[in-house]
């Protein structure tokens, strides 16, 4: 996972982990024996393509969050 990324960082991850998901799902549609539309391919690896690009974005520990310290006189 990389952590805390700005946000046109994440936006370019996920759309690269979309756009590779579904041509590794058309190309895998396409050379198996199976009788898979290579429409239903493409969907199932966006979705995996998604899945795996938000898994490297979001982080599974709790974010540190900045605390206020109210001093009363």
């Amino acid at each position: 996972m990389f952590g805390p990324l700005p946000l046109l960082h994440r936006i370019v991850l996920g759309g690269v982990g979309l756009c590779f998901g579904i041509l590794a799902g058309v190309w895998t549609a396409h050379v198996t024996p199976l009788s898979v539309a290579i429409s239903g391919g493409a969907l199932a690896g966006g979705l995996a393509g998604l899945l795996a690009a938000y898994l490297l974005v979001h982080s599974p520990g709790a974010q540190p969050r900045p605390v206020r310290i109210h001093r009363h006189h």
